[in-house]
């Protein structure tokens, strides 16, 4: 055996005995372990016993993209517990960065604290190894909707790339945001990880979302991903875009719905 092999079995021991979780939490680990289950479904059970039949004013906190940045991440969870005056927080997506388990968990481990309800969509990087199969089992449908206060809230899979560069479920955002007249809803809210004029989208895919969003009278489409706070209109689509920062900005935009207009605020931690 040459000199090399004794020299790369040292490095492998040193390295496996320190790093007792190497094997355990490899990419290729699907196995939800001792991660909690079906989190937003049993959120949005949870938010829709104790709504009201009509609309009352309230506020949702939003954040994202906490992928590696716990500490910051640990920080706003900390500082959401000490605000009584929100109903839910909803996650924009990429909670991890790779896909893998142990990101999962440290992502449940975080959030276990926090006294207020959470929604948290699937973001491109929590596709990435298998975190889309422990994703849906620590979560629930990708695709899902929240009816809370004479408001809809339509929770969206529009990941393309790592997803085998297939088309969003287009069908089912429409069917899910055709509601508004027909159910006499105060707004409509459409969440999704990636925002439509990303260039994962083609020209096509960009604006049917467009199309969307403006025919089925769309209050605000919310988004995460660029890791850059922005809150305005794009390329003349007529619907406002809100796009939440990273963890690192150590901040949470706050959305105030009353009755006749949206609020949008920015709160520093």
């Amino acid at each position: 055996m040459s000199r090399y092999f004794w020299i790369y079995s040292l490095f492998s021991g040193i390295l496996l005995g320190g790093c007792e979780n190497l094997i355990e939490y490899s990419p290729y680990q699907s196995g939800v372990g001792d991660l909690p289950e079906a989190c937003n479904t049993r959120t949005i059970k949870f938010l829709d016993d104790i709504q009201k039949d009509t609309f009352r004013p309230f506020t949702i906190a939003l954040l994202g993209d906490s992928h590696t940045y716990y500490d910051d991440f640990k920080d706003q969870i900390e500082y959401l517990n000490q605000i009584d005056s929100i109903d839910f927080v909803v996650h924009n997506g990429d909670i991890t960065l790779s896909g893998i388990y142990r990101e999962f968990y440290w992502y449940s481990e975080i959030t276990s604290s926090l006294k207020h309800p959470l929604i948290t969509l699937i973001g491109n990087h929590d596709y990435l190894s298998n975190g889309e199969y422990v994703f849906k089992e620590m979560f629930g449908p990708l695709n899902f909707v929240l009816d809370y206060n004479n408001c809809r809230f339509v929770f969206f899979d529009d990941i393309i790339w790592e997803k085998n560069v297939k088309d969003p479920d287009f069908e089912w955002l429409y069917n899910a945001c055709n509601v508004k007249d027909e159910k006499g809803l105060d707004y409509i809210f459409v969440f999704a990880h990636i925002q439509p004029w990303d260039d994962s989208f083609s020209i096509g895919n960009r604006y049917l979302f467009y199309n969307i969003l403006e025919s089925c009278k769309v209050d605000l489409s919310v988004h995460g991903h660029t890791h850059t706070y922005f809150y305005g209109s794009r390329e003349n689509c007529d619907v406002p875009f809100l796009i939440t920062g990273d963890s690192t900005d150590r901040e949470i935009v706050f959305l105030q719905v009353k009755k006749d207009t949206l609020i949008v605020t920015r709160q520093s931690i």
